[in-house]
């Protein structure tokens, strides 16, 4: 009897590990996706407008208790961050490095390196077109006048002619 009572216990106990190891997998990768676009959303701000946002990179500490301010419990915390941690210094777009800040302390920090979005303009500053170029104009001063049909020159295509040289 008791035997069987172990034996069910450990069943149980197993059980629950796992369960809990794939909540943790599971919040660990929703947390680092959101650490991502933190530190993507950084470098964006930080190139499109590098005097008022100064660094294009985040303290690990200051992101981790950003990214963790819903979790109370210290050991779990420790737990769901090394999982973070190993997700987002594995993404080719991070860069991790030891920085000091403006304020002198010397901490760990995530640089992204990979592609930067656009960042919508505020309103008022005028349209951000998909070229990332700005108008001050209204839409309609965009609007090109109809050309004429004789107007149009014909399009020539380059031929090279003969093998490639290697």
């Amino acid at each position: 009897l008791v035997t069987l009572l172990t034996i069910l216990s450990s069943a149980a106990y197993g059980r629950h590990r796992f369960i809990g190891g794939r909540e943790e997998e599971k919040q660990a990768k929703a947390l680092a996706a959101q650490a991502l676009e933190k530190l993507s959303q950084q470098a964006a701000l930080h190139a499109y407008d590098p005097a008022g946002y100064r660094e294009n990179y985040i303290s690990v500490a200051q992101l981790r208790d950003d990214v963790l301010r819903e979790e109370f419990s210290a050991s779990r915390r420790k737990k769901v961050w090394e999982r973070v941690q190993r997700k987002v210094e594995g993404n080719s777009n991070v860069r991790p490095m030891v920085r000091e800040g403006r304020s002198g302390d010397v901490g760990r920090v995530w640089e992204w390196v990979g592609a930067v979005g656009m960042i919508e303009s505020p309103p008022g500053t005028g349209d951000r077109r998909k070229s990332g170029r700005v108008s001050f104009g209204g839409a309609s001063e965009r609007l090109l006048e109809p050309r004429d049909e004789g107007d149009v020159s014909a399009v020539q295509k380059w031929e090279e002619g003969g093998k490639p040289y290697y």
